[in-house]
């Protein structure tokens, strides 16, 4: 589960080195469930080309390893646009709900080895990418590099995750790595997310609350009131619907459309996240 974790870390950064055995115990529960029936496709915006962010996020093979969609298959000439600039190949994806095959094939047609992967997320989330710029070296155990050669490329205007806001990549030419790209998509009504995000994100019912360290009784009352039903989890349990209204609330996802998980217990956490953008 420590990829898994890495993505905690990545939608809700925790002060804290490492990982947190309550970051796994909240996401085991979302990430146990399978992704449902796919529906209609959705497109990105148009890229910008300047590059604002270098990431090589080391997380989601977990995830995107268990995943399958039995999709319809899109023409390989209408699922990514790619353009060759400056010994880089500028990369977007014009189909989120082609199969991966479709990209890949499109990827190999370069010389490039990368593998992208759709998972079902929330509006607040939707074209959000996670780069492995190098997949065998995560495999192998070995420390994997905060930067890579892989660029995202963000979009105009502001952007308000703390893990930017990217509308496609920029892949060096002569790029020789196994690669990993997974990218969010909305996800359809009932489905279960799969790239969860923080309860405070920017669009999500508790953005801008200072939720943590509060009791059950009054995060609940707040997410009801904003239509959200919440689920609850701890160390050493499975989810609930309900837990003791005096514990404290530690940490929060969304888990689908309507539904929050929140991980809670009888005593307060020691550190909080740091502010989201836009509070």
């Amino acid at each position: 589960m420590h990829d898994i974790d890495r993505l905690v870390a990545g939608i809700a950064p925790d002060p804290g080195p490492g990982r947190t055995p309550l970051a796994g115990e909240l996401l085991e529960e979302i990430t146990s469930l399978p992704p449902s029936e796919p529906g209609p496709r959705r497109r990105w915006p148009a890229m910008r080309r300047g590059v604002r962010r270098w990431v090589a996020v080391p997380v989601l093979a977990v995830l995107t390893a268990a995943l399958s969609f039995g999709v319809a298959q899109a023409p390989a000439s209408a699922a990514l646009d790619i353009e060759l600039v400056d010994g880089h190949y500028v990369i977007t994806v014009n189909d989120l709900m082609a199969d991966p095959e479709v990209y890949e094939a499109e990827l190999r047609a370069r010389g490039l080895d990368i593998a992208l992967r759709l998972v079902p997320t929330s509006a607040s989330l939707t074209g959000q990418m996670f780069v492995i710029n190098d997949l065998d070296l995560l495999r192998s155990g070995e420390p994997v590099p905060a930067e890579g050669p892989i660029a995202t490329i963000d979009g105009p205007g502001p952007c308000r995750r703390l893990t930017g806001c990217p509308v496609g990549l920029k892949v060096p030419v002569d790029f020789d790595k196994k690669a990993e790209v997974t990218l969010g998509r909305r996800a359809r009504p009932g489905e279960r997310y799969k790239m969860p995000p923080g309860i405070a994100m920017y669009g999500e019912p508790l953005h801008c609350v200072a939720y943590i360290n509060r009791t059950v009784a009054e995060i609940r009352t707040i997410l009801l009131d904003r239509g959200v039903t919440p689920s609850f989890i701890s160390p050493g349990q499975g989810s609930r619907p309900s837990a003791p209204g005096d514990w404290f609330v530690h940490d929060g996802v969304m888990a689908a459309d309507g539904q929050a998980l929140l991980l809670v217990g009888p005593e307060r956490r020691t550190s909080h996240h740091p502010p989201q953008p836009g509070c």
